[in-house]
């Protein structure tokens, strides 16, 4: 019996999600689902809006992971938010 991996059940396609939703966000990183909310709030993580869930680039995750290693996710002045800009990953 062939086990389906993908996060939606009813879905077949063995498509590589590069988004993912707030909680599939805070498995995949470590970042508490509240901190990862309060974080798009800040505006320090862009998320897309589909209704009221949200969706992280995984791309973005990783980028935002890297630039604030070492600093209090919790403390809005020492987080470093992150963006597209054109085609590049940027910090600001």
């Amino acid at each position: 019996m062939k086990q389906n991996n993908n996060a939606h059940s009813g879905d077949n396609h063995n498509i590589p999600r590069i988004g993912l939703t707030i909680e599939e966000a805070a498995l995949y990183s470590g970042i508490g689902q509240s901190t990862l909310r309060e974080l798009v709030s800040w505006g320090k993580v862009p998320g897309l809006m589909v209704g009221r869930k949200i969706i992280i680039h995984i791309n973005i995750l990783d980028f935002f992971m890297r630039v604030n290693q070492g600093r209090n996710l919790r403390d809005r002045n020492q987080v470093v938010g992150v963006e597209y800009q054109g085609l590049e990953l940027s910090a600001v």
